[in-house]
């Protein structure tokens, strides 16, 4: 009887842990679909306040219909409205991109932030040291959704996408 105890609190248990997940695989994969052309998952990471997946992309540019701005009013006007939006200038870093929407507004710039910093939890050092080199370099489309507080960096040179959620 206590073995039988034990196995339903060890069973609890790993259910509480897998809850704890802020996303699932299909999720994030599903969200980086609406933009990209997604070929393979490299890397995912979720818990509680973050996700960070890392996709290998058929292609290297947006797909066909995908909301693209690339007038930095016209991209925060429509995050305002909580649309998610593609900063399509691959000559501004993602770094640059966000102190010049947090220029713009606050808000918005903030909830970009978030999205991006408050990951680092769900990231190896190995994706974080590539994030970092994404978020500083040209050639990088940077999408953000402030519904779902998701961003998906695109790297067009090297054909990857990392997706990134914070704390809601």
């Amino acid at each position: 009887m206590a073995y039988m105890a034990r196995l339903s609190w060890l069973c609890l248990g790993l259910l509480t842990l897998v809850a704890c997940a802020m996303d699932k695989p299909e999720t994030a994969r599903a969200f980086a679909d609406r933009w990209v052309w997604v070929q393979a998952q490299t890397y995912f990471s979720s818990a509680r306040g973050c996700t960070v997946a890392v996709y290998r992309l058929d292609r290297s540019g947006l797909r066909t219909g995908a909301r693209r701005v690339y007038d930095l009013r016209q991209g925060v006007g429509l995050l305002r409205q909580g649309h998610g939006v593609a900063f399509a200038d691959t000559q501004t870093t993602p770094d640059a991109l966000s102190r010049a929407v947090m220029s713009a507004d606050l808000h918005t710039g903030l909830g970009l932030v978030s999205s991006v910093t408050g990951p680092r939890t769900c990231m190896s050092d190995e994706v974080a040291r590539a994030v970092h080199h994404i978020l500083t370099g040209q050639g990088v489309i940077t999408v953000y959704d402030p519904s779902e507080n998701m961003v998906l960096l695109i790297d067009t040179v090297s054909r990857h996408a990392v997706l990134m959620r914070g704390p809601v």
